[in-house]
């Protein structure tokens, strides 16, 4: 299909359901495309940019328990390391469709250069060290991870023993819980939830 602003082809990113215009930059998203899970709240009065688009993000919750930043244009979301972590467990406990089939790690997406919207620093572009072969953005310093459309659905989707394991007891490694989501480096982490709060609160 063609750009409605540019004209341009688009590419279909079809692991994820929609298709993005390299010439212009702009997102499509089929009227079938599922909201996953974000439900929007209200703009921010002093909105930071997406980290993608550079439109500004606006308040959301994620499967109306997690506060994240949200971008309407490219419907990507930043939320906090440890919420990230907690949804993945929770969707994939919880899965019960079949999953789907294994999908290789597109490399190219390893070279995108983004920074954090909370600190400003560049953020590490990076294999998500779990189930999906996604590549996330994320940064150390802020405990913040930015996933793009359709991401956290891949993930959820992937194949694996943890999926639908709502009601099983979970491993015990030392004396803390692992996840279901072996291997997860983004799933670690002692960072208080109350200080990402107010970090969040202070810079977005």
């Amino acid at each position: 299909m063609n750009c409605k602003n540019c004209g341009g082809a688009m590419e279909l990113v079809a692991t994820r359901g929609y298709f993005f215009c390299r010439y212009c930059g702009s997102f499509h998203f089929p009227d079938s495309a599922a909201d996953g899970g974000i439900k929007v709240l209200e703009d921010l009065g002093t909105p930071s940019p997406c980290v993608v688009c550079r439109q500004p993000l606006t308040s959301a919750t994620l499967d109306d328990t997690h506060d994240v930043r949200y971008c309407r244009n490219c419907r990507g979301a930043l939320l906090r390391r440890t919420s990230f972590a907690a949804v993945v467990e929770q969707r994939r406990a919880w899965a019960l469709d079949t999953p789907g089939p294994p999908v290789a790690l597109k490399r190219s997406e390893l070279d995108r250069k983004v920074s954090c919207p909370a600190c400003t620093r560049p953020m590490e572009t990076h294999p998500y060290y779990g189930p999906g072969n996604v590549v996330i953005d994320s940064c150390a310093s802020c405990e913040l991870v930015w996933l793009d459309f359709g991401e956290l659905e891949q993930i959820v989707k992937a194949p694996g023993k943890d999926r639908g394991t709502r009601g099983l007891p979970r491993k015990i490694d030392g004396d803390s819980l692992v996840s279901g989501v072996a291997g997860g480096r983004v799933l670690a982490g002692d960072t208080d939830e109350d200080d990402l709060f107010s970090l969040l609160d202070r810079l977005f």
